[in-house]
């Protein structure tokens, strides 16, 4: 529906699946039901199908809390016929304001099934939000984005990219990914909206600074909308090379996460 081409939809699916850190897709963690949530809730929402989209969305917040942020997403989707590219302003809703305030308020499903999972965990813990404490453990603590680029900086400055890749090569994946997903936002929001380029915002930022470059590897591995850009913008002729690199590295990554390296 989006790239209207078959072979670019087939490209989109494959670099997914081939992701190297689509291998969290077969573990025992959230991603691949929250990608399928996500999807969900976004497919059902552009076709105007209120109730389905409503579904996944609470299920998507339910999944994860983080998922409540899908409803800024769903909102900007709600909102966006506003805009009038021609004129360059805004316009009033076709449909009048009373269906765009309810599309608004069924783009909050996500949110609702945030709430309803901190309201499950304060009759265990007697604090709504004690899985935001509970991150510490695992050593997600505010160091600002500033701090996370600066590091890397410093480090490959002082010893070079080679060492930074051979001694750290997780963080050196991870930073890979990320700055995949950075470069994607401005073709994303030019070809696919601002909603899709705000879904991977809102999906890499807080947790990086939240926790740095932990985890971002499986945190990158549900932006969909980088993969429909990749599929749309890589030339035919090159689209099996992608695929196969992609593949490889997920065996490499794989072996890693199977082996026990701190890589989760």
């Amino acid at each position: 529906l989006m790239l209207k081409d078959e072979q670019q939809a087939v490209t989109a699916v494959a670099l997914l699946a081939m992701y190297p850190f689509a291998v969290f897709f077969s573990t025992p963690y959230t991603e691949g039901l929250f990608l399928l949530t996500v999807i969900g809730a976004v497919y059902h929402f552009h076709q105007n199908q209120m109730a389905r989209a409503c579904g996944w969305g609470l299920l998507c917040g339910l999944t994860r809390p983080n998922g409540g942020l899908l409803s800024i997403v769903l909102a900007l989707m709600a909102i966006a016929p506003l805009w009038d590219a021609t004129r360059k302003r805004v316009t009033r809703p076709a449909e009048g304001w009373g269906p765009l305030l309810r599309k608004v308020l069924l783009a909050g499903a996500p949110g609702y099934g945030m709430l309803l999972f901190s309201a499950y965990i304060y009759t265990l813990t007697g604090n709504p939000f004690m899985w935001t404490k509970q991150n510490v453990a695992w050593g997600r603590v505010y160091r600002g984005l500033d701090s996370i680029v600066s590091d890397r900086v410093d480090f490959i400055a002082a010893n070079g990219l080679y060492s930074y890749a051979s001694t750290q090569t997780i963080d050196f994946f991870y930073a890979v990914a990320v700055a995949l997903a950075v470069v994607a936002v401005w073709p994303v929001f030019r070809r696919f909206g601002l909603a899709y380029a705000a879904f991977i915002l809102i999906t890499i930022l807080p947790p990086m600074a939240a926790g740095g470059m932990l985890s971002m590897g499986r945190v990158t591995s549900v932006l969909f909308p980088v993969f429909l850009w990749l599929g749309g913008a890589i030339p035919e002729r090159n689209r099996p090379a992608w695929i196969a690199t992609f593949a490889m590295l997920q065996a490499f990554v794989a072996v890693m996460f199977f082996t026990w390296r701190p890589l989760y």
